[in-house]
């Protein structure tokens, strides 16, 4: 919505309930916290506006909101809480104010650049959002581009006077550049007005609208700035090797094929679908194309998009690009929900215009989808048909299909119009896909081949082309025969056909002549070493060593006695410089969620609090799930260490889900297998009281139902099993694996030898 100022100050002073009202409409933000921060946050911006000069500036706020109104970047999840727009000597401009809600007394200086403590973690400075934002604006807005506008940003405080921990070092710089205001007199009447003052001197109606309805737009320039770091970069997260190579070479092929194509008038839809177990080195293939991609000097114009599908791979693959040293690099991530035509606040919007009943129904999403097109909302969306020129979706497989069994729920889009990769596809002219049907272990993750395939011919694209990464294997010690066991064993293969397939990567003469003695001391003992020395076999006091190399290259597979056992050993990889992680399946509830530092509760009160007896002794071994901070999604912190965050000081203190760590990998991983899924009577058993994961429950209700024999029961081993399969090949050099359950451990065990 976009108001003069005039405007908005007499709906916040006559009217605020109707304004928090229709903010709640439009975001579909319907808690008390939201409506009591802009009960008391936005009388605060009136405030700064009450100079006459600024009375016909223009304020854009619409979108979600938390702590005031909030307009949304085109393209993009994240929210500006305001925008005053006009010109300034001609010349269009913005400035973006983000409004903080906070109390700010006891705050402190970060412990870099872009951080602030606040209640003993390390949080985002304010400065550093804004200047996201900025960026995010100068270099993907299409009516910045376009006018060659000028884009500022600031931060305004409006409930605690103190900002000195905000503007000295090691912020300094960074509040100079994107300033820090607080409501007082001095500040309202004086500073922040001149500030805008200096960066707006006339109303500009034409801009301010312009503005609110630019789209996302690339800077090819800047783009193939972004490109040549991905290019020369070391870091591991786009290391190529052996198949993947040939991968990226096909799939350059594929698009320069298709380029050709396009430049003699022919420009078509083409979708490609490269498949690949864990470890094939998918996204690091997608990386490396979309790098490629945007430094070819035949595209055409139009943006190249890297897409992301689920929140932790979303703010992992923001942080990574955010680390290129090129400032607004994030800004090329896009994630899959924004292909959707309209928000569901649009939706909710339109229903109440024009009934209930309007867009209803997942059933019905292709007759709701002309609808839209019949109203002229597709068109305005952002989301027009064929208006990304080529987009590369990591994780494919995370995709939620709205056609099937899972495909409805609040996920950040209208499921009543359909399903994601439908959309994506309808949205680029060139779609290449990267995915593992056997990694979508959410309910709610069942987009198939067969689905790409049927959408790819609605669309007009024809047969789809299949690239395959079987084969190639770049975790795991670079061993495919490993990944071959793990699905066997998560397959509920018997022990004598897992002992086959274990021979390929471990091989059996290490236990040859004394088989039976090594099974009786692995029995008692429970700790099979797999090192990279020569094959042998020995005793080391209580402990059979079994040492063995993989046919490719060295990995490390330890079944220990205790979690103790197998922390020690990872301190001992992490303190020859190795990165490490512990990691679990969903068989803990997450007890700290929302707390704010939960590293300092007790014991007892952590996520993971086992007992057990070790050298006739009872111990306790505690830790937190994987620490999301309070008002983010970022999982980041947990999955590349970000400074700031608990891992970055002890990369052992807090335990990963699948979730969190699909799609990353580690040197080392210590798994820890619960009792959510156990070995009896020959084939895998689910224990429902163990079972915590949210996306799961619909399927968990189903098999209670069913008392546990069913074809609910048979799908959710399933996705349990793809948990747990994820979690087994996130390794690089070694994995540790604690099994609590003894019959489950002896099943593992004997599979090996």
């Amino acid at each position: 919505m976009l108001l003069t100022v005039e405007e908005f100050r007499g709906r916040v002073r006559n009217s605020i309930d109707e304004l928090v009202a229709d903010l709640q409409s439009e975001t579909s933000r319907m808690g008390a916290e939201e409506a009591k921060a802009w009960r008391e946050s936005l009388p605060q911006l009136v405030r700064v506006l009450d100079p006459q000069p600024m009375q016909q500036m223009h304020l854009y706020f619409g979108g979600n909101g938390n702590l005031a109104v909030e307009y949304q970047l085109p393209a993009s999840g994240c929210f500006a809480d305001a925008v005053l727009l006009g010109s300034c000597e001609g010349t269009p401009s913005a400035v973006i104010i983000e409004l903080k809600h906070w109390i700010t007394r006891t705050d402190k200086p970060g412990a870099a650049e872009g951080l602030i403590e606040r209640r003993g973690t390390q949080e985002l400075h304010p400065s550093e959002q804004v200047k996201g934002y900025v960026e995010y604006c100068r270099h993907f807005h299409s009516a910045v581009q376009e006018k060659g506008a000028a884009v500022h940003g600031c931060v305004l405080f409006t409930r605690d006077m103190v900002v000195q921990p905000y503007i000295q070092a090691p912020n300094d710089a960074l509040a100079e550049n994107y300033p820090v205001f607080n409501c007082s007199q001095e500040h309202i009447a004086r500073i922040l007005p001149d500030y805008l003052r200096s960066r707006l001197t006339s109303a500009d109606p034409v801009w301010a609208k312009e503005f609110s309805d630019g789209r996302y737009r690339q800077t090819r320039g800047f783009v193939q700035q972004i490109a040549k770091q991905v290019q020369t970069t070391k870091t591991r997260a786009f290391e190529l090797l052996d198949n993947q190579r040939r991968a990226l070479a096909l799939c350059k092929a594929i698009v320069e094929e298709t380029i050709q194509r396009w430049k003699h008038g022919k420009l078509r839809k083409k979708v490609v679908v490269i498949v690949g177990p864990p470890g094939s080195g998918k996204s690091a293939v997608a990386a490396k194309l979309w790098a490629e991609i945007s430094m070819m000097a035949e595209v055409p114009k139009g943006d190249i998009v890297f897409t992301t599908t689920s929140m932790s791979q979303s703010s992992n693959w923001l942080e990574i690009f955010g680390s290129l040293g090129v400032d607004g690099a994030r800004g090329v991530i896009r994630k899959a929900s924004t292909f959707h035509p309209i928000t569901t606040g649009r939706v909710g919007k339109l229903r109440k215009a024009r009934g209930e009943s309007f867009l209803a129904g997942t059933a019905e999403w292709r007759s709701n989808l002309e609808a839209l097109r019949s109203a002229g909302e597709i068109a305005r969306s952002g989301a027009e048909d064929d208006s990304t020129l080529i987009c590369l979706v990591d994780e494919a497989h995370s995709l939620i299909n709205t056609e099937r069994d899972g495909g409805v729920g609040q996920f950040g889009f209208a499921p009543s119009l359909g399903p994601q990769a439908y959309h994506i596809m309808r949205v680029s002219t060139l779609t290449v896909l990267f995915l593992d049907p056997e990694q979508g272990f959410r309910h709610r993750e069942n987009t198939t081949l067969d689905d790409l395939k049927a959408w790819a011919k609605e669309l007009g694209a024809g047969e789809l082309e299949v690239v395959s990464l079987e084969g190639a294997q770049f975790r795991c010690g670079g061993s495919t025969e490993y990944v071959d066991w793990v699905g066997t064993i998560l397959s509920g293969a018997s022990i004598e056909r897992n002992k086959v397939l274990a021979s390929a990567w471990f091989f059996p003469s290490t236990v040859d002549a004394n088989r039976e003695e090594a099974r009786d001391a692995r029995n008692s003992n429970g700790i099979l070493r797999v090192a990279e020395t020569r094959a042998d076999y020995r005793r080391s006091g209580n402990v059979v060593v079994l040492n063995a190399r993989t046919r490719r290259s060295p990995f490390e597979f330890k079944v220990v006695d205790d979690p103790f056992s197998m922390e020690s050993l990872l301190r001992e990889r992490i303190a020859a410089g190795n990165t490490a992680r512990l990691l679990s399946s969903y068989s803990r509830t997450w007890k700290t969620r929302g707390v704010t530092n939960p590293h300092l509760l007790p014991p007892s009160e952590q996520d993971f609090h086992e007992s057990m007896s070790v050298d006739g002794q009872t111990r306790v071994w505690s830790r937190v799930w994987n620490v999301v901070p309070v008002g983010t999604d970022d999982y980041s912190y947990f999955v590349q260490a970000k400074l700031g965050g608990q891992i970055a000081v002890d990369p052992l203190s807090e335990v990963g889900c699948p979730y969190a760590v699909r799609g990353f990998d580690y040197d080392y991983v210590g798994l820890m297998w619960l009792e959510d899924m156990v070995w009896r009577d020959g084939r895998w058993h689910l224990n429902p009281e163990f079972m915590h994961e949210s996306a799961l429950s619909q399927l968990l209700r189903r098999s209670k139902a069913e008392h546990g024999e069913g074809a609910s029961t048979v799908e959710l081993t399933k996705k349990v099993a793809q948990a747990y399969r994820i979690l087994m090949t996130r390794a690089l050099k070694g994995m540790y694996l604690w099994i609590k359950d003894a019959e489950t451990r002896e099943y593992i065990v004997s599979s090996l030898l």
